[in-house]
């Protein structure tokens, strides 16, 4: 149960950090990047290193945010309220029950003493 608990823990925090885990990716991967996934790889005079294709992942993780946002601002919420008291129901509507008047049980006496903790 824990190693659940955990893994969702670890794909919640991927999701919310993710710019900073592409980030990372980026910076350990560094080498691999600058010379097998860059587009300027065959021009070294641009000391881009990767840094297009750091880039691109950026926007697409952008792209992806603002893609799950706009599905959340298509919800439409409406709050409808009625009057329950205007609802009649004619099973209970049998003679009225009245009750008589609630009366305190504390005992008036015990109201105005002050409470004094007991002494050790």
């Amino acid at each position: 149960m824990r190693g659940l608990a955990a893994i969702l823990v670890l794909a919640i925090l991927l999701q919310t950090f993710s710019k900073g885990v592409i980030i990372l990716d980026y910076r350990i991967n560094i080498r691999y990047i600058a010379t097998h996934l860059c587009v300027n790889r065959d021009r070294p005079e641009l000391h881009c290193n990767g840094k297009c294709f750091l880039k691109k992942q950026l926007e697409k993780d952008q792209h992806r945010d603002a893609s799950n946002g706009s599905s959340e601002k298509n919800i439409l919420d409406i709050n409808y309220c009625t009057d329950h008291a205007s609802f009649v129901f004619p099973i209970f509507n049998s003679s009225p029950i009245h009750f008589s008047e609630l009366k305190s049980s504390l005992p008036v006496a015990s109201l105005d003493n002050v409470f004094h903790p007991p002494i050790s």
